[in-house]
């Protein structure tokens, strides 16, 4: 497949281009300003980067364009994709659909700390020799990139090469049958695309999920908390039975999240009510 993403050098879009290019695809891509690091990780690739939005940029005729929310109405490429009625689709949308499937995904959502905490488990998930996949926002000096698929099975005893099923009995990750190796991701509640207005962690499906705050923030697209405590809402609404939620005892907010329903296994950590000193 070729695909060409419009707002390629964010983080989160730069990653994802980063994994459809080791899955094997053609990816192209443009941005207003092509600048690094995240250019420079995308080069070094052999990914093609174009400056600006161009309407020329139809004629490369992707199979897809995948559009990331930095792209608007008016925006004069994404103006001629819809006039020609050209395939398109989101970041997260393409994400869950070509690399997460079949996958642990363990999410990492919350205000603050999200890109730390990410690269955090997915070094601590190496170390335990399982191979992860991630993409984090930024580029942990452990691993020197922002995104890789890591194994497409989580590496049996034997050796890496050898598939099997997700860790279970006395593991602490819960899977369930038939799920894949991990994958890491951070998990923005920012809104997904221009199109659609939900938060990108929606549509990670995650096995796990860690929610470590959550606090007002975003006031460009959330008019309060309560709105974006609907948001994280609807991220544990997707969390299967068999899943579990990793969450901060000490933040009000995510207390009412979950009080407003929760399916899955809670792992609380810090003290209810305590506050730092």
């Amino acid at each position: 497949m070729h695909i060409h993403i419009l707002g390629i050098c964010g983080t989160f879009m730069g990653g994802l281009a980063a994994l459809a290019r080791e899955a094997g695809h053609r990816v192209t891509g443009c941005d207003a300003g092509v600048y690094p690091p995240m250019s420079d990780q995308l080069r070094a690739l052999g990914i093609e980067l174009i400056e600006g939005y161009g309407v020329d940029q139809v004629a490369l005729q992707p199979d897809l364009f995948v559009i990331g929310n930095v792209v608007s109405r008016g925006n004069p490429l994404m103006e001629a994709i819809l006039d020609a009625g050209l395939p398109y689709t989101s970041g997260p949308q393409w994400l869950s659909e070509h690399v997460l499937q079949g996958r642990h995904v363990l999410a990492v959502a919350g205000t603050h700390g999200k890109t730390t905490t990410t690269s955090m488990l997915a070094w601590i998930l190496e170390a335990a020799g399982l191979q992860p996949g991630f993409l984090v926002g930024g580029v942990p000096q452990n691993f020197g990139v922002s995104a890789r698929l890591g194994a497409v099975r989580t590496p049996s005893a034997a050796g890496p090469s050898q598939g099997a099923s997700a860790p279970s009995g006395g593991s602490d990750v819960p899977a369930g049958p038939s799920v894949g190796a991990p994958f890491v991701i951070e998990a923005d509640e920012y809104d997904t695309a221009f199109f659609d207005k939900r938060s990108k962690f929606v549509h990670y499906r995650p096995r796990t999920a860690v929610l470590n705050n959550l606090e007002f923030d975003h006031a460009d697209i959330f008019a309060d908390l309560a709105a974006i405590e609907t948001q994280f809402h609807h991220l544990v609404r997707t969390v299967p039975a068999s899943g579990r939620l990793v969450v901060n005892a000490r933040e009000e907010a995510l207390e009412r999240v979950l009080a407003r329903g929760c399916w899955s296994d809670v792992a609380r950590f810090g003290i209810r009510g305590d506050v730092p000193g």
